[in-house]
């Protein structure tokens, strides 16, 4: 998908809509997102200090790709809940994606949900993906139910893949095929 269609994406959900991610979005407080600890506690986001000039960078790292950068808003008063990112390879057909939801008031809400699966369904019927993937630590319980509850598969663990609290800690992959129910 090249980034002028994405100017026009306006997928729409029961509660929030998606949209393409765009530099005005990137405000103090979405910054204040990727370094709070609480929002980015399963991410290896936590380990990088987040700035304006950061977050720019790294949408402009989107410009003249085939990977997706995505804004999760409320559908009605248009109140920006998070991001959500798709890497494609375009070879494959295949998508990897992943999910920030940094207004923790929105948390629970089965927000993180409904974008994951408009999300899917996007890449499914619009993109043409053929699979697409997500993964997550084991501890990150939250996210392993979006995964499950999307009907994805856990396809592979990798054992003590990385730290968590100083400890190792699992990471679970899931996939779904376009063709699966």
């Amino acid at each position: 998908m090249m980034d002028n269609d994405l100017k026009n994406l306006n997928i729409v959900g029961n509660m929030v809509c998606l949209r393409a991610f765009l530099k005005s979005d990137i405000s103090d407080t979405y910054v204040s997102w990727l370094n709070d600890a609480e929002v980015v506690k399963y991410s290896n986001q936590r380990f990088l200090n987040h700035t304006i000039e950061s977050c720019h960078n790294y949408l402009e790292s989107f410009v003249d790709t085939k990977n997706i950068y995505i804004a999760i808003e409320d559908k009605v008063n248009k109140e920006l809940y998070g991001s959500i990112t798709a890497y494609i390879q375009t070879n494959h057909g295949s998508a990897d994606i992943g999910i920030m939801i940094g207004s923790k008031k929105s948390w629970g809400r089965g927000i993180g949900f409904e974008a994951w699966t408009l999300m899917m369904n996007f890449l499914f019927k619009q993109i043409g993906m053929r699979k697409v993937t997500g993964g997550a630590l084991k501890v990150n319980t939250g996210m392993i139910r979006i995964m499950e509850k999307s009907m994805m598969t856990h396809e592979a663990t990798k054992k003590n893949q990385e730290l968590f609290n100083n400890k190792p800690v699992d990471i679970l992959y899931f996939s779904k095929f376009c063709n699966d129910k």
